[in-house]
């Protein structure tokens, strides 16, 4: 099994003591954003795995020494000493979990054969594998028709539908009172957002007349990139879909990655 020593001092280089390995992670944070409801971490998993298959499992939580800070907005630093055998290469891979028991960050390394006395150090960027993000729209009190000496028609919006990829996020209806207040902001915060490219729909309901409440007055859809470190502003119409045949319209701004912000105004005309 052993080249370049004899027995007794291979036994006594290799199996007189183990190793020491210490991981150190770097947690970057999630995206801060200014609302009440934000990923809450749950658990830091070490998993060790050897090339020998020996499996060491290791689990850091708020009331662990060290402690995993349960707010993902804010970048840490955590450390931990393992003992493992000799003779083998280890893979070490970390996963920090959110309350909802969804990965948030994840990494791995894998060693080299390590040998009875090695001191070694793994260090292990986590990056966040989603982002918070919010959706804001500025509640128009009316919309204009586009022929001349016609009156304001009054607008009343009452529910705002925010889907992903064709999946519903924030299906929105107003309250307290039953629309949302004219000319206020209407904020629609939604937390998992995966890394890579994503279809934002976004459709706004109300009543007006006889028209079937169950059908969007606006309405549109932009493709996304998400990716860790960039910033881009994603413009994009919301179209009005609701009665007559008019070419009113909602312009809409997907803001920066990382917090990808859709802020919307309203020209639009009947």
């Amino acid at each position: 099994m052993f080249t370049d020593c004899d027995r007794e001092n291979c036994s006594s280089r290799y199996h007189d003591s183990q190793v020491q390995m210490k991981i150190e992670v770097d947690i970057d944070p999630v995206i801060v954003l200014p609302k009440a409801s934000a990923i809450s971490l749950s658990r830091l998993i070490f998993v060790l795995n050897s090339s020998e298959k020996d499996t060491i499992r290791d689990t850091l939580t708020s009331s662990t020494t060290p402690s995993l800070n349960v707010t993902s907005t804010v970048p840490q630093e955590l450390e931990r000493l393992f003992i493992l055998n000799p003779l083998r290469s280890w893979k070490v891979v970390a996963t920090v979990k959110d309350a909802k028991d969804s990965v948030i960050h994840k990494d791995s390394a894998t060693t080299e054969v390590l040998y009875a006395g090695d001191k070694v150090q793994v260090n292990l960027s986590l990056s966040s594998r989603y982002t918070e993000y919010v959706a804001t729209l500025n509640s128009p009190d009316s919309i204009s028709s586009a022929t001349p000496g016609t009156v304001k028609q009054v607008l009343h919006l009452n529910r705002l539908i925010l889907s992903v990829d064709g999946v519903i996020k924030v299906d929105s209806f107003a309250t307290p009172s039953p629309y949302f207040t004219p000319l206020g902001t209407v904020i629609l915060p939604y937390d998992y957002l995966t890394a890579g490219s994503h279809t934002i729909k976004l459709s706004a309901y109300g009543p007006m007349g006889s028209w079937d409440v169950s059908n969007p007055l606006f309405s549109g859809a932009t493709t996304i990139n998400v990716g860790a470190g960039a910033d881009s502003a994603t413009p994009f119409i919301l179209y009005w879909v609701g009665p007559t045949s008019g070419t009113g319209s909602i312009s809409v701004t997907i803001g920066k990655i990382g917090k990808v912000i859709v802020n919307t105004t309203i020209p639009g005309l009947l």
